[in-house]
């Protein structure tokens, strides 16, 4: 199917965090060939307007950085100078942004263009706004060093724009990590870990903070190019977020049905997924848990209705699934929600 990217695609630019690496690993005076070795990465390549990388170059490029950096604060510092050292129309958009739901949602629909390797999605409660971030192309055992990334760029591009630090909470799916006083540093202190998801939230009064460099023609300028831009991409999102969308909007339930749908075989399919270090099984209970946190938090449905509505035989099911899927019972995930 045209657009999703399966792990071998070259879908990734390489002017996005290949080259902040090199240039980072290059101010530290590390080892670039070490850097890029078995990557089938060159650095003459990185000289070439519009150079791709695939998903399993991306993952094979992250282990080595991670095992050669002296320090667990690599992603943090990526993220820090992520929007200053990028450039394109989604960059210009979000300088340009006229406050934090402007910003957001320009992110989540053109945020292939910049960071191919997550999905998000946004819901929110009373006094409350919600930001889920799941992995795309990026595999389940880099998903630490892309959260570091994407938050520490989140919270330093908040700071930049809104000339105001950050006051909101991030609720992170890992236990603490030793690291924490990097956490503490670039992430703020209102931090919780060994949750059931990653999350983003925040008060909703920040989401109309004016941003310092607003640009309200520049804005609609960067977004019509940066949708432009996605027309004619090649690729625009990964084979597990596309599962995950076709999952969550519940016409296709099976690995068959999905298969299906994208013209693959069962087999082919399981075989497409493996790269990502990802199963049917784990999309297929992310899109359920979408659907539940969406129909608990925001619509504010009984157990029996979810159930009933996720195709569950009964409400016990369900709950011994959602305990399954998130340590928590479905009304300890209400509370979750209300202190967050």
């Amino acid at each position: 199917m045209q657009g999703i990217a399966y792990a071998q695609d070259k879908c990734i630019n390489s002017s996005l965090l290949v080259a902040s690496l090199i240039s980072l690993f290059e101010y530290r005076q590390l080892n670039i060939h070490q850097l890029l070795s078995g990557t089938g990465i060159f650095e003459q390549d990185l000289r070439h307007l519009n150079h791709k990388i695939s998903p399993l170059q991306l993952g094979k490029l992250i282990d080595n950085a991670l095992n050669l950096w002296p320090g667990n604060d690599l992603a943090f510092l990526l993220g820090q100078q992520w929007l200053p050292s990028q450039s394109g129309n989604l960059t210009n958009g979000l300088l340009c942004s006229a406050n934090l739901t402007e910003m957001q949602a320009l992110w989540q629909q053109y945020h292939w263009q910049s960071q191919p390797w997550l999905q998000g999605w946004r819901w929110q409660t009373t006094q409350q706004q919600h930001l889920i971030l799941q992995l795309d192309i990026a595999t389940a055992k880099q998903q630490q060093f892309f959260i570091e990334l994407t938050l520490s760029s989140f919270v330093a591009s908040y700071k930049r724009l809104a000339n105001q630090t950050w006051q909101g909470h991030f609720s992170l799916p890992y236990a603490k990590p030793k690291h924490i006083d990097q956490y503490h540093k670039y992430l703020g202190d209102k931090l919780s870990f060994t949750q059931p998801l990653c999350v983003i939230s925040y008060d909703l009064a920040l989401n109309n903070v004016p941003f310092q460099m607003a640009d309200k023609q520049g804005f609609k300028l960067a977004e019509l190019q940066a949708q432009q831009q996605l027309k004619q991409a090649e690729f625009t999102i990964g084979l597990p977020a596309m599962i995950r969308r076709l999952l969550t909007k519940g016409q296709h339930h099976s690995l068959p049905d999905i298969a299906h749908a994208l013209g693959l075989s069962p087999a082919t399919l399981k075989r497409r997924l493996k790269p990502f270090s990802v199963s049917f099984q784990q999309l297929q209970d992310q899109a359920n848990l979408h659907n539940a946190i969406y129909l608990l938090a925001v619509t504010g449905e009984t157990n029996l209705q979810v159930a009933q509505q996720l195709k569950f035989a009964d409400s016990n099911n369900f709950r011994r699934s959602f305990k399954r899927w998130t340590g928590q019972l479905p009304s300890q995930f209400r509370y979750w929600l209300n202190q967050t």
